[in-house]
């Protein structure tokens, strides 16, 4: 499935963040697929993302939600501006959230393509969500997270579990404005972040 370009205007004070004690920010503007996807049917998604990153914290790409028993867990990748300069960020949540960060490629200009990926072993879906940074002129794929625990729920003992305890996953883009800009007359100052080549795949069963 391909989708065609759009853009995600986030103002300030925006985020999808949760943090103990008691933090859990959940308003960044986001476009989902209208329709759920089969967790077990889930192979990859990804998008190329850029924006004028300017204030701390302003960050878009991908994220995908997943209900949980008692929380829903929730992955986001792509660029977020930090310490004066874009990276490639990747934050985990089940009841909390981790944080990653690795460098933008220096020839980057602020643009970058990242990829989700379910891991297989000799053809068979395992437990691990992947997190890949892709070179678009050679396809060439960059590892840079594993989340272990993504798909747990789809495995027990590696055996699928059954049907009626199937979850579906929420998959789409998303951008967020955390910090509000400085300098008069900027807090209004919205974040536009564009969004191309968004794609998933399914696998064919």
């Amino acid at each position: 499935m391909k989708f065609p370009p759009l853009t995600i205007r986030a103002a300030a004070k925006t985020d999808l963040w949760r943090k103990p004690p008691s933090t859990d920010v959940d308003n960044a503007p986001t476009v989902l697929l209208s329709t759920p996807i089969d967790l077990h049917k889930f192979h990859s998604a990804r998008v190329t993302v850029h924006a004028d990153w300017t204030t701390l914290y302003d960050q878009g790409g991908l994220v995908l939600f997943v209900p949980d028993e008692d929380v829903t867990k929730w992955c986001k990748t792509g660029i977020e501006f930090v310490d004066g300069k874009p990276v490639v960020s990747t934050v985990g949540t089940s009841r909390w959230s981790d944080w990653s960060l690795v460098p933008l490629p220096a020839s980057a200009g602020g643009k970058i393509t990242v990829q989700v990926e379910r891991e297989t072993k000799n053809g068979e879906r395992v437990e691990s969500l992947w997190v890949y940074i892709v070179d678009t002129e050679t396809g060439e794929k960059t590892g840079i997270r594993e989340l272990t625990w993504w798909f747990r729920h789809d495995i027990l003992g590696h055996e699928k579990i059954e049907k009626d305890q199937i979850r579906n996953l929420l998959i789409g883009v998303y951008a967020a404005r955390p910090t509000v800009p400085a300098g008069e007359g900027k807090a209004e100052e919205e974040l536009v972040v564009h969004l191309s080549d968004f794609e998933v795949t399914l696998f064919d069963d």
